[in-house]
């Protein structure tokens, strides 16, 4: 490990967060380099701030992410909790009892094709190209279409081979799971179920008491502890979080912990929101809405900076509809689809202090994006980032500096306003498509000297943000989208994520893709917290005996709801604030 490394633990707390949390290792495994010989250049990203060496008790060298999650009973399917690196025997669990024994057994879903091929790659049997001509019958529904097989061994090689279709045969998480996982990462909660129709575990509370007993409190410290001290040179942690279930009071009450034993390190905290949820009820939505209410106040005091996710438009008691991608064809009933939407970004959006050179501290990020007390951030992206075959870089940006078009990921933000700091990164631009190839016919472009994708960036965000504090970030390596990440790119995107000339043959997949993101703190977040505010505070909490029976108290209560309205009103502009003085005035 290089010496300048400072290294990131992960928490996710939740079966949506670990949905979208699977999709970021898988593309981050994906892009992982085995063959150094192969290379032609070294990736600018430092794999070693999120993922650490090991060896198995065998000696074989291991690389996994430094992670602890937690989910639910039932929510793993065929993966083993203790995975599947170390053969751990624990004498704890064996079973002394002499009498009778009922066994009850809870039926699991086979593995689709996908966990199969992994199987017997980390056997060494790789797939052949009869296994390629013979593949479609038994488990056809995983496969799209064959390519051409490779008799190479390398395991990138071989899944480059076929193009699954797991859309059906993903059921939860672990499904679709391309890494080897610690065994000291998988934390399951037996004292509740997964069940997204019944759900039983929808209220905050429940998430603070289970922390709050010996054996969860205990279970969490172990594990955090056992990475933490792995470390060299701590930055902080990066935390995702279903906010609107019970898996928020856990995330709180963790964080809160945490933000004292590690009160000088960075926690960069993104909360999870499907767009779609299976249990639909007024009684349900208020439930949810009271969640997401304590969690958005909670998580953010207790964050260095807190970010709502998901492709959907409203927050609170109605999600709304679903926001579009140019080049993006996705189900959002799908978790699936959604969460590598969401992965894609958040990979992209954290690269400033996960590259090898240039690299920023994670609280760098943070204290500049929470200034003035605005703990809550925005993310929007570009997926991908429009490149035709050709035009180039400068081209493009020209595009986008009447009306910047980023799509917003922050349920709630109708229009982001004035953005008073972002943190904007562009990765995967091709070297050879980033100037515009005739200067003489575009002599008033204002990228006509640019000659490197830095000075574009920078040349376009003076522009298009001049009183904005802005701070941007270039990386040459694309976002990886290869096995298992769902096929959601059009025809029109070329393997190499560039806008083609020509449809994309349909037994070729997309490799990889430019994006750009920009992580900001902007004045159209006071619209998402003051709906937010105004919903919650109609609310009487005295309804909600399920909330006051896990130990939510009135006055608490009523406390949160003001904390929300001040939250909201950090973000107000000055246009803003002149505008409600002269409504006051007006009552007066």
């Amino acid at each position: 490990m290089a010496g300048s490394t400072r290294e990131v633990v992960t928490l996710q707390f939740g079966h949506y967060a670990n949905f979208v949390g699977t999709h970021w290792w898988n593309v981050q495994e994906s892009s992982f380099c085995y063959d150094k010989s192969a290379s032609s250049r070294p990736s600018e990203i430092n794999h070693d701030v999120l993922f650490r060496e090991g060896l198995t008790l065998t000696g074989e060298q291991t690389y996994t992410p430094r992670l602890v999650l937690f989910d639910l009973k039932g929510s793993l399917n065929t993966l083993k909790e203790d995975g599947t690196l170390y053969d751990i025997l624990d004498k704890d669990d064996e079973v002394h009892w002499m009498g009778d024994v009922t066994l009850h057994t809870s039926e699991t879903t086979g593995k689709n094709q996908f966990l199969k091929d992994l199987e017997r790659i980390d056997k060494g049997e790789f797939p052949t190209e009869e296994d390629a001509s013979s593949a479609g019958t038994e488990d056809s529904h995983d496969e799209v279409q064959e390519g051409t097989a490779h008799s190479s061994t390398s395991p990138l090689e071989v899944f480059g081979t076929k193009l699954y279709n797991l859309d059906g045969s993903v059921s939860v998480w672990s499904d679709f799971l391309r890494i080897h996982l610690h065994p000291r990462t998988v934390s399951i909660l037996s004292e509740y179920t997964h069940d997204p129709e019944q759900d039983t575990f929808d209220v905050f509370g429940f998430g603070q008491q289970l922390l709050g007993t010996q054996k969860v409190s205990a279970d969490l410290e172990d594990r955090l502890h056992f990475f933490v001290e792995d470390c060299d040179s701590l930055q902080g942690f990066q935390v995702l979080a279903d906010p609107y279930n019970g898996f928020g009071g856990l995330a709180a009450q963790a964080l809160e912990q945490m933000s004292e034993d590690y009160d000088n390190k960075g926690i960069l905290t993104f909360g999870c929101f499907p767009p779609v949820y299976v249990r639909r009820s007024p009684i349900v939505d208020c439930y949810r809405l009271i969640c997401t209410v304590l969690s958005v106040t909670k998580l953010s005091a207790c964050s260095s900076l807190y970010t709502p996710l998901s492709v959907a438009t409203g927050v609170g008691l109605e999600p709304g509809p679903t926001v579009a991608f140019p080049y993006l064809t996705y189900n959002p009933l799908l978790h699936y689809h959604t969460g590598g939407i969401l992965a894609a970004a958040l990979d992209t959006c954290t690269l400033p202090y996960r590259t090898r050179s240039n690299a920023v501290l994670m609280t760098d990020l943070t204290d500049n994006l929470n200034y003035s007390g605005r703990k809550v951030a925005s993310l929007s992206a570009r997926l991908p980032f429009p490149i035709t075959q050709d035009g180039s870089l400068s081209a493009s940006l020209s595009q986008f500096v009447p009306a910047p078009d980023l799509v917003s990921l922050c349920p709630g933000m109708r229009k982001p306003g004035r953005t008073y700091m972002q943190s904007v990164v562009l990765r995967g631009v091709p070297p050879n498509r980033i100037c515009i190839p005739d200067p003489t016919t575009h002599a008033d472009s204002i990228f006509r000297d640019c000659r490197s994708a830095n000075e574009c960036l920078k040349c376009y965000l003076q522009r298009v943000y001049p009183g904005t504090l802005n701070a941007g970030t270039v990386v040459n390596d694309p976002l990886t989208v290869t096995t298992p990440f769902p096929h959601l790119f059009c025809s029109e995107i070329t393997h190499d994520g560039l806008v083609g000339l020509k449809p994309r043959s349909a037994i070729q997949g997309v490799e990889s893709v430019p994006v750009m993101t920009s992580l900001c703190s902007p004045s159209g977040l006071q619209d998402s917290l003051t709906k937010l505010h105004r919903e919650v505070e109609k609310l009487d909490i005295r309804r909600f005996h399920r909330y006051l029976d896990a130990g939510l108290e009135e006055d608490d209560f009523a406390e949160t709801v003001e904390s929300l309205r001040r939250l909201a009103r950090t973000y107000q502009s000055n246009d803003d604030q002149m505008a409600e003085d002269d409504t006051d005035d007006d009552d007066d």
